[in-house]
């Protein structure tokens, strides 16, 4: 933006939602040390977060297996269970890669632009303002959607509430699951299972938004950088290289693009390997939870039980979603470069000129893209399979009835 006269740093592209700042659950709070790298001073959160989610998981784990191996039916609220996963595998995935993610992230600090010209070039402010009131929206929706499916078992407890030897629901548990010594049937620590539910589920969401985050704006920043080489691209004027006395300045312009080019195709190469494992195991484990949760709002006859389940459903398809349009977005910023090249009048320029401009429109149709191992490409037809998966397990579950 033209009123814009101080130049956006790098860290303000990582800012976390503000109730991850409010519950101290920042799993990477960045600062400069004297060398001016960028490194993480959260490491002991992070830490915290990962150890609680191996108990969570652990001792529903056991609950499972034990229930199985003594025949009766285990404790588990499995839409919950199944979205908790999803949570957790992004999260647990961070953890493992939180090296590699600083290392990344200074990478990316080295390319972006410091001075305000070039900033102004490449529209950082306009896109900071954009992932800005994205930020906000998404906090707004965690807000309101993480109360309501807080509030909700406590609603349900107390309107069923009958006396002290009554059982205890899971449709009046948070998380549901299973607690050493039958803690969850115990009516006076009820408040007390609930907080431990609360904390567990904040853990996991704010391992989800940091992941969002990161994601969001490692692409971001990509298509800034490749949406400006395009516009560099388009600008090329081809009857300039007829021109002997600037030849030289010329051609040496024309190798720092495609030097640039080739920087920026690696930089997309680190950040598919950043993420791949994470998006391939959590859009498998989100088509099964929106399977879940599709199959008990059909069942359910109760409109606050409808709103409950309806929640983390929306949510599970609208990040599905962004996800996918977000690879569909690299892809097109990476075929853009092609486009602009395609188009550009090399034929106009000299002999070896458009040598040069040919060898470059081959090189650029390798388009970069977001893949998972290569067994998915991330994209809009990928949401598609996903929603079409979840569809036939929903299908499936209600022809078992």
């Amino acid at each position: 933006m033209d009123n814009i006269n101080q130049p956006i740093k790098i860290e303000a592209f990582f800012e976390f939602q503000k109730f991850q700042q409010f519950f101290h659950l920042l799993h990477f709070k960045f600062y400069r040390n004297d060398e001016g790298r960028i490194v993480n001073r959260s490491d002991l959160v992070f830490f915290t977060g990962f150890s609680l989610d191996i108990w969570f998981f652990g001792v529903n784990l056991f609950d499972i297996f034990w229930s199985m191996h003594r025949g009766v039916t285990s404790s588990q609220n499995l839409p919950v269970l199944s979205i908790s996963v999803y949570y957790a595998i992004r999260g647990i995935l961070l953890y493992t890669k939180r090296h590699e993610i600083i290392d990344f992230i200074n990478v990316m600090d080295r390319e972006f632009p410091r001075d305000l010209p070039t900033q102004r070039h490449l529209q950082v402010a306009e896109i900071y303002e954009q992932l800005k009131k994205r930020k906000g929206y998404v906090g707004l929706f965690a807000f309101v959607a993480l109360g309501g499916f807080s509030i909700a078992p406590i609603i349900f407890y107390i309107l069923a509430y009958e006396d002290r030897n009554a059982p205890i629901l899971l449709d009046q548990q948070l998380l549901g699951g299973w607690l050493p010594y039958n803690i969850r049937q115990i009516h006076l620590l009820y408040p007390f299972v609930w907080i431990y539910d609360v904390y567990a589920m904040l853990v996991g969401v704010t391992f989800f938004t940091t992941f969002d985050t990161l994601f969001i704006a490692f692409q971001t920043l990509l298509r800034m950088h490749l949406n400006g080489l395009r516009r560099q691209i388009e600008q090329l004027n081809a009857v300039d290289s007829e021109n002997p006395v600037d030849e030289k300045r010329f051609y040496a312009y024309i190798s720092g693009l495609i030097r640039r080019h080739q920087e920026i195709n690696v930089l997309c190469d680190k950040f598919n390997d950043l993420f791949k494992l994470a998006i391939f195991l959590s859009d498998l484990v989100g088509a099964t939870s929106i399977c879940f949760h599709l199959y008990l709002m059909s069942e359910a006859s109760d409109k606050l039980m409808i709103a409950k389940f309806l929640g983390p459903t929306m949510a599970l398809v609208a990040f599905t979603f962004e996800c996918c349009l977000r690879g569909s977005q690299l892809e097109e910023a990476s075929a853009g470069l092609n486009e602009a090249l395609y188009n550009h009048s090399w034929y106009h320029g000299s002999k070896k000129y458009r040598k040069v401009m040919l060898i470059c429109i081959k090189y650029s149709q390798c388009t970069r893209k977001l893949t998972a191992y290569g067994l998915v490409e991330v994209n809009m037809i990928h949401f598609t399979d996903i929603m079409q998966l979840s569809y036939r397990l929903f299908t499936f579950l209600k022809s078992r009835q």
